[in-house]
């Protein structure tokens, strides 16, 4: 039985929920289970607290109303983390005339300001795909077959950019 890496949790019973969500227990116990993760990701796309609440909530009502578009040989994550980036791209592209967008990494904790820091700044010389692909590996753990699947990119060219972004973030840190 294959389970969810960062959730412990069978991926069937979060497919299970995932299907019955117009029932309002199930629909609970997956927002129970999903917001903190949704928020997180949403978070680092969005740079902005309310931003990344609202779109906790528009995802969370594309599950409610796009259920029917769920395919089962699908992970079930996959599909959710990309509904998650979809809104928040859309978001993105409706502030992206008033705002600059900042570098994803806002959200992460570190045991030194200075480390946050040098760290953002090396994630903002990387390009933005290069990005996604790096924190969505490295912060949420996922495959690179899923990513690959998540950005609808192939996955040699998840490989070759995520390889290219981490060596670039070693040379510059190197060079710091």
């Amino acid at each position: 039985m294959e389970q969810s890496k960062k959730f412990n949790l069978p991926t069937e019973s979060l497919e299970k929920l995932l299907i019955n969500i117009k029932d309002e227990n199930s629909f609970h116990e997956l927002y129970l289970l999903l917001k903190a993760p949704i928020y997180g990701y949403s978070l680092t796309i969005l740079k902005n607290r309310e931003d990344a609440l609202d779109n906790v909530q528009d995802v969370f009502i594309t599950l409610y109303h796009q259920i029917d578009s769920y395919q089962r040989e699908k992970k079930p994550m996959n599909w959710i983390f990309t509904i998650t980036k979809n809104k928040a791209i859309t978001k993105l592209r409706q502030r992206r005339d008033t705002e600059k967008i900042e570098d994803y990494m806002t959200s992460i904790s570190f045991s030194k300001e200075e480390d946050k820091i040098l760290f953002e700044i090396l994630m903002n010389q990387l390009q933005e795909e290069e990005r996604s692909i790096v924190l969505l590996h490295l912060l949420w753990g996922f495959k690179h077959r899923e990513i690959a699947e998540m950005l609808s990119i192939k996955l040699s060219t998840v490989l070759s950019k995520y390889h290219r972004a981490t060596k670039k973030l070693k040379e510059m840190e190197a060079s710091k």
